[in-house]
């Protein structure tokens, strides 16, 4: 390998596993999770739209489970209708959009958060959003 290949290994090699702290610090003033997997948000939910109440959720679900706070990565529709007092057909509806942007992925028992992609979305947006306020 060619020292510019090295330095380029070193400076712009990113594992898509890791959240970088300033990104875990941003989702905490919106999220936050309980020993028992639970998301728990830190904002009026009323303030924040459909999507961005699902995006946070997926995110939070993922991240409890990679704490070892849940059992399962993923979250269905059901349960994201259920913990977010939305109706089903508008969370199933709203999923897939999701699914088709290529934030949520969707496995057989539910959706899986593309957890860098959403993270980076919902950051975008809701800094946007809070810009426009």
């Amino acid at each position: 390998m060619t020292p510019l290949g090295e330095k380029v290994r070193q400076k712009l090699t990113v594992d898509e596993g890791e959240l970088s702290d300033w990104q875990l610090d941003a989702l905490r003033k919106y999220i936050g999770l309980t020993k028992d997997g639970k998301v728990v948000f830190q904002v009026e939910r009323s303030k924040l739209s459909q999507r961005h109440r699902i995006l946070l959720y997926a995110i939070g679900k993922y991240l409890a489970h990679e704490a070892g706070y849940a059992s399962e990565p993923y979250v269905t529709v059901e349960e994201l209708a259920n913990e977010l007092g939305l109706r089903f057909t508008d969370t199933g509806i709203k999923c897939s959009e999701l699914w088709r942007e290529g934030i949520l992925l969707s496995i057989e028992k539910g959706y899986r958060v593309l957890l860098h992609r959403a993270v980076e979305t919902i950051l975008v947006e809701l800094t946007r959003t809070e810009r426009n306020a």
